[in-house]
């Protein structure tokens, strides 16, 4: 008798933007005065602008949070950073000034973001995820081309739950593909436990949902460990149905509308096939608003031009503003980092520098790459123009899954899940995103079915410009951890 495996995930995210604004100025005679700049728990603040008040002249604190400035006798210090209260202190006699920078008020009721705990072997496996992120975007991208949309984090929680009903070579297969050698079954687990709840829980301002479950053929039996693993480590909902009826598929479409706030009302279609054991789905909604002090003014917005990559214009709703934000550039991208609610969420802008596409652009952006912008990130003030948007993709993943090694899956090797004989069908991905002046809403669906038989810087006088107006990337990450939930090109902005 043949049996059939389904998996099938759901996210919506919304993104937001953040802004940043430095200034210098100059004056007479001088003295240095140094010091270093801390938060309120004594870690070291990177990026806090240090403006010398009346003149033009400022500097930055490096990634130690030193920094060393000539300033004249008598002179005042203003001390900058994104989210905290700005400080004015005279320096009178002193040579070094040691500052604690408060946070300021977010919205009423939204208190700043506190990191996730994670332990060092679980910041590794953030890190080693992000690498399949960008392998795997690299590899979605060249097969669907212009405006893909495409959740990293969605495919993994597929993979993840896929992984504790794999055996053998096909188990040893997907460790590989996802780069987690080393990492023992109970690592695996209770990361994906750990990320899953501590997302809910890091922004009470952004709304975010997380949830899986298991539909199986009431015929069908499912081996208990894997069952358990999942009610264990994934808080799956798990229930028989009779697939025969018009009422099974209605019950999981209902779920996945229920989990997405409406936005995906239907995964599975009536009737479903007589071959179908079992369907594995997560469900992930994200939505949220750009951090108060960032938010685009929706007067500003105006029509402007942008330019595709075949070099053709076309008109689009620019929004704008000029503020302070994290920002780095190379000779190969520049990039800003845009906040949601608490800080916790943000999103990063990419735009490739004028001699590179964005196809280029994507080739060349690996982790290690993405790591050492973030990194070296720093805030100043940035004029921004982003269009809004809008995207919808619906792509199988077989063959960039094939491509990075993932081929065992196709043919068999979960006996953790069943002794008859399963493999995986197809695997595929509906998503969807819109930005806007007030933030974004995204989501995506990932679908696994499985068929069976039996440094200082002296702070710019002028903002610099970061002009969205060619082709770009746009990631969202939760930043204490790094975790990228969501990664897109933009080739031709639609609404």
């Amino acid at each position: 008798m043949k049996k059939n495996f389904s998996v099938l995930i759901a996210l919506i995210s919304v993104v937001c933007t953040i802004s940043i604004n430095l200034q210098a100025q100059k004056t007479g005679t001088t003295r240095t005065v140094s010091g270093i700049v801390t938060d309120n728990s004594n870690n070291p603040l990177p990026g806090v602008s240090i403006i010398l008040t009346g003149t033009d002249k400022g500097t930055a604190t490096d990634r130690s949070g030193k920094y060393s400035l000539e300033v004249p006798e008598n002179a005042t210090l203003m001390f900058m950073y994104l989210g905290c209260t700005t400080q004015k202190i005279a320096v009178e006699n002193q040579q070094e000034i040691n500052v604690i920078m408060k946070e300021r008020d977010l919205d009423e009721g939204i208190k700043p973001a506190k990191p996730i705990d994670l332990t060092a072997r679980q910041h590794a496996r953030a890190k080693v995820d992000n690498g399949f992120a960008f392998k795997m975007f690299q590899e979605v991208s060249k097969q669907e081309g212009e405006n893909t949309f495409f959740s990293p984090l969605s495919l993994h929680i597929a993979l993840g739950m896929l992984y504790n009903g794999s055996s053998g070579n096909t188990r040893k297969e997907i460790v590989e593909t996802l780069g987690l050698t080393g990492f023992t079954e109970s690592e695996i687990n209770e990361y994906y436990q750990k990320i899953s709840q501590s997302l809910l829980e890091v922004d009470p301002s952004t709304n975010i949902g997380i949830a899986n479950s298991i539909w199986f053929r009431d015929e069908f039996s499912a081996k208990d460990r894997f069952v358990e693993i999942g009610k264990k480590y994934f808080d799956t909902e798990v229930k028989a149905l009779d697939f025969n009826t018009p009422q099974a598929a209605n019950s999981i479409n209902k779920w996945c509308a229920d989990k997405t706030n409406k936005k995906i009302s239907q995964i599975v279609s009536s009737p479903i096939p007589k071959d179908m054991m079992m369907y594995l789905i997560n469900a992930l909604y994200f939505k949220s608003k750009w951090e108060t002090s960032n938010r685009f003014d929706e007067q500003k917005t105006k029509s402007d031009d942008f330019t595709k990559t075949d070099n053709q214009k076309k008109k689009v709703n620019m929004m704008e503003q000029t503020t302070y934000l994290s920002y780095y550039a190379d000779e190969h991208l520049q990039c800003v980092e845009l906040d949601y609610g608490n800080r916790a969420f943000s999103t990063v802008v990419i735009l490739p520098s004028k001699n590179m596409n964005i196809n280029q652009l994507i080739q060349y952006l690996d982790n290690a790459k993405w790591q050492g912008a973030v990194n070296d990130m720093w805030r100043q003030k940035v004029w921004l123009k982003l269009p809004r948007f809008k995207i919808e993709c619906d792509f199988s993943l077989n063959q960039p899954i094939r491509h990075l090694g993932m081929e065992g899956i196709f043919s068999g090797g979960f006996a953790n899940i069943s002794d008859d004989p399963l493999w995986v069908s197809t695997i595929k991905q509906k998503t969807f995103v819109e930005v806007n002046e007030e933030g974004a809403e995204a989501y995506a669906l990932s679908s696994i079915t499985v068929v069976g038989y039996g440094v200082q810087r002296k702070v710019p006088d002028e903002p610099v410009r970061f002009f969205a107006d060619r082709p770009f990337l746009f990631l969202i990450r939760e930043k204490s951890t790094g975790v990228i939930l969501f990664i897109g090109r933009i080739d031709e902005p639609v609404e």
